[in-house]
């Protein structure tokens, strides 16, 4: 018996009609703060560094404020890294460099942060897209993962307070999940946490970042929103969960949501800006549950 080892040519399926052909450039983040991350390149400059002004801003102590800057070369129809004065340098496959064209697949280090610039077809994308799903995404409840979170926060933080931008933070905790898990079974408290972070991503989603802090308990920032306006969406996402309909296996439940709002001040950090809103998370704990509580 014979065997064809030539070229298969699949008909009939899901790879017809797909350009194999269209490649798109990127770098993706093999190690450091950003790990996992896939950033899209475009015929302009982006800045990398410890610097809120930089394009990607990375949380590594050994990058500097403005480490290294990646643009398109028309010349040469491709992309090249230039080192910005860095105090630990740039290397281009283990070779420390000031300038240079890249190549698919180089691996760039700087500081701790590998990346590995290349370009991807359709199907890389949808992959890397997955794969970012399944690392950065909470399953529950579709917000992002508190590494994600914490991450974005950091960097918010600090381009606000270089700007001096208004940025609220918004701490909520579910009413009575206890309750539910112990009347109904923790199904039920599930379906609650699920419901109630959809209702927190449909306020927030256009405004801010959200994501689930663990078990019944949730976090949200709102970049430009002073007091006011964080006390305004804050009382939008209590006032949603308060009215939505939830009910699983024909019995209706009634959660209510408690919360706690704080703004950035000049000389805060994420701990002290968390820790603030969690003191007015617990306020309204303790003076009667369903309410928003401010601690500026």
């Amino acid at each position: 018996m014979s065997e064809d080892f030539g070229t298969i040519i699949l008909k009939g399926n899901r790879f017809n009609g797909q350009d194999f052909e269209k490649k798109v450039p990127g770098l993706t983040c093999l190690s450091g703060s950003q790990v996992g991350r896939r950033i899209m390149l475009a015929n302009d400059r982006i800045t990398l560094g410890r610097s809120p002004e930089a394009t990607i801003l990375l949380r590594d102590a050994l990058v500097s404020r403005l480490h290294l800057a990646v643009d398109f070369n028309p010349e040469q129809g491709a992309y090249g890294i230039r080192d910005l004065g860095s105090s630990n340098g740039t290397f281009l496959n283990g070779v420390r460099i000031t300038e240079a064209i890249l190549k698919d697949s180089d691996k760039i280090l700087i500081g701790n942060t590998i990346l590995r610039f290349g370009w991807s077809d359709v199907f890389d994308l949808q992959y890397q897209a997955e794969i970012d799903n399944l690392m950065n995404i909470d399953e529950l409840t579709g917000l992002i993962v508190k590494r994600r979170f914490d991450e974005e926060l950091n960097r918010y933080i600090a381009v606000s307070l270089s700007r001096g931008a208004e940025l609220a933070m918004i701490m909520i905790d579910i009413d009575g999940v206890k309750q539910i898990n112990d009347t109904h079974g923790h199904p039920f408290g599930a379906y609650t946490i699920a419901q109630t972070g959809k209702l927190i991503k449909a306020v927030t989603e256009h405004r801010g970042l959200a994501s689930r802090f663990g078990g019944d308990e949730f976090m949200v920032f709102i970049p430009d929103a002073d007091p006011e306006a964080a006390q305004q969406i804050a009382e939008m996402i209590r006032l949603q969960v308060e009215a939505h309909p939830f009910e699983m296996e024909g019995i209706a439940l009634r959660p209510t949501v408690s919360i706690g709002v704080s703004n950035l001040k000049a000389g805060d950090t994420m701990p002290s800006l968390f820790k603030r809103a969690d003191d007015g998370l617990y306020m309204s704990k303790r003076t009667g549950r369903n309410r928003v509580s401010v601690v500026p």
